[in-house]
C-alpha cells in the first residue's frame, strides 16, 4: 500500500502526521502472524539491531520482513511493525522506522502497548 502526497510544502507535515497516526491506529482483523520474520525477536531487540544512518531499507527487510510501508513523492518512506496482541481487541506494540530518500533509516520510534 502506497499513500502520495502531490505537494513538497506537505511532506514534513504528513510524516509527522503519519508518526502520530501510527501510534493511534491498529489493524482489525486479529492477525496471528507474528510481526517479524523471527518469531522470537522482541521489538526492543529489533529496533536495537538498526543503526540509524546506516542500516539500509533491504537490510531491515531482510532482518524483519514486511512491513506496512507509506511513501512520499520526496522520498521519504514510513515503515511499520505491528505486534500481535495478547488478547483480542488490545493495543499493539509497534515499531515505526522512517527512510530517508537514500533508504537509509533517519528515526525509529517504539511504541509500546498500553497496559488496560
Amino acid at each position: 500500500m502506497a499513500f502520495v502526497i502531490r505537494h513538497p510544502l506537505h511532506t514534513g507535515i504528513a510524516i509527522a502526521s503519519c508518526l502520530l497516526l501510527t501510534a493511534c491506529g491498529s489493524l482489525t482483523g486479529g492477525s496471528t502472524a507474528p510481526p517479524f520474520r523471527d518469531p522470537n525477536l522482541s521489538m526492543q531487540s529489533a529496533q536495537e539491531s538498526m543503526a540509524v544512518g546506516r542500516t539500509t531499507q533491504a537490510e531491515v527487510l531482510s532482518a524483519l520482513g514486511p512491513a506496512t510501508e507509506i511513501h512520499f513523492d520526496s522520498g521519504y518512506s514510513v515503515w511499520v511493525y505491528r505486534a500481535r496482541p495478547a488478547e483480542p481487541d488490545a493495543d499493539r506494540a509497534e515499531l515505526v522506522i522512517l527512510f530517508v530518500p537514500s533508504g537509509v533509516v533517519k528515526k525509529t520510534r517504539l511504541r509500546p502497548a498500553s497496559a488496560h
